[in-house]
């Protein structure tokens, strides 16, 4: 009985009805506008480039990578720059190896295979680097349209300079402010450690959470500091650290020095969790195999749909990203469905695309499934953009391959528990 009882507790734990209450709240954000300004400006700058350049086709690869840009949204920018350059070469490099395996005609095990490879190996990549939201699924995306349609040799390298130009737009777009705002990061970090200093008097976790926000400005105040310019520009914020730390009762100490990729690799590389790893993989080859074999065309978006169940902190956390991606999905497919059957021309499916992410990341990380109610209808007009698809075939099958894979990860979170029973939410 002993050997049966961490999947009985983790059963339980998935099942517990606490996590719908919790599906329906909403969180606090902040700074979400520039962020989403940035990210829509990136899309937007993607899209006009391709398309004024003559390849409207692969207009939609290259608003796929620019979506880098929502990446280190709070970092500060030198490390910005880093982060982003590594994980927009990758998404480049998934964009050319899927759409290399559709030119191949690869069966579908090998398909099914790359999407859950593709996300493992991102989920690694974002561990190590702490990237933080979105995670791998914007990668298990770009597998998903470089599979799509019947693309030649001469069509990859179309593909992959489009990807290319998406994520350079990104990178100049998000890295900019540094020219006008060298300390924006800074102050959005000092701002969030006053508001948590403020409560910490609270309980013991927002005693802890002060820590950590401290912490956190501290890291984004001494990279910022690490260079002539940025050290102009935080003086005054630099100042203000030392009420904080006197209020938590923690010593006044040297602020870090620069992060480096190096160092951020070594270090993130020894917290990973191989189990969660694993799962990852688990989940997204059943999701992607069952989708195949229910004769679904899209089995990359059920890797997606497990994907991003998983990215949840705890099983709690998991469960009520499964039930707010497979719920907002399913309503925001009835939402594209008349788009797609407007049969748009190529500049208002861009201002459409555009629009829907300025709202997608506004709202985000205060409701993830009231955003999936836009994130649905953005990712199938950016489909369309590759070519004709019926809207009914492309709304049913992304409905369906998100509920596979929200229910795969949920039963693979049961069949490979965490090893000590999280907190949930």
């Amino acid at each position: 009985m002993t050997t049966f009882a961490p999947y009985a507790t983790a059963a339980r734990d998935v099942l517990d009805p606490a996590h719908l209450r919790t599906a329906l709240r909403t969180t606090p954000a902040d700074s979400t506008l520039a962020a989403a300004v940035r990210c829509g400006l990136a899309v937007a700058l993607a899209l006009a480039v391709c398309a004024l350049a003559g390849h409207r086709d692969v207009a939609g690869f290259a608003a796929l990578a620019a979506l880098v840009s929502l990446y280190g949204r709070w970092e500060p920018y030198r490390w910005r720059g880093t982060l982003l350059a590594v994980v927009g070469a990758w998404l480049v490099a998934v964009v050319v190896l899927s759409s290399a395996v559709a030119v191949l005609a690869a069966p579908a095990a090998v398909t099914v295979l790359l999407a859950a490879a593709v996300a493992t190996a991102t989920a690694v990549l974002c561990g190590v680097l702490r990237t933080g939201a979105p995670g791998a699924t914007i990668a298990v995306f770009c597998v998903g349209a470089g599979l799509a349609g019947a693309p030649t040799g001469g069509d990859v390298g179309r593909r992959a300079l489009a990807a290319l130009v998406g994520a350079a737009l990104a990178w100049l777009v998000c890295c900019a402010g540094r020219v006008l705002h060298p300390a924006g990061p800074a102050r959005v970090a000092l701002r969030r450690a006053v508001r948590a200093v403020e409560q910490a008097d609270d309980t013991p976790a927002a005693h802890a959470r002060a820590l950590a926000a401290l912490g956190r400005a501290r890291e984004v105040l001494g990279d910022d500091a690490s260079h002539p310019r940025g050290r102009v520009a935080t003086a005054a914020l630099v100042a203000e650290l030392a009420p904080l730390t006197a209020r938590l009762g923690v010593p006044d100490e040297p602020l870090p020095g620069r992060r480096s990729l190096v160092t951020d690799v070594r270090d993130g590389a020894r917290v990973l969790d191989a189990r969660g790893l694993l799962r990852l993989l688990v989940a997204g080859l059943v999701a992607g195999g069952a989708a195949h074999g229910l004769g679904w065309s899209h089995s990359a978006w059920a890797v997606m749909g497990s994907t991003a169940t998983l990215q949840g902190s705890s099983t709690g956390h998991a469960v009520v990203r499964g039930a707010q991606r497979a719920a907002g999905t399913a309503v925001g497919a009835l939402v594209a469905w008349p788009l797609l059957a407007a049969h748009l021309d190529f500049w208002a499916v861009a201002a459409l695309v555009v629009a829907l992410q300025l709202v997608t990341e506004t709202i985000v990380m205060r409701h993830y499934g009231l955003a999936m109610l836009t994130i649905t209808p953005m990712a199938l007009l950016m489909t369309s953009l590759g070519g004709p698809a019926g809207p009914t075939d492309l709304t049913l099958t992304r409905a369906l391959d998100t509920v596979l894979g929200a229910v795969v990860a949920l039963a693979a979170l049961v069949v490979l528990p965490h090893r000590e029973r999280p907190r949930t939410q």
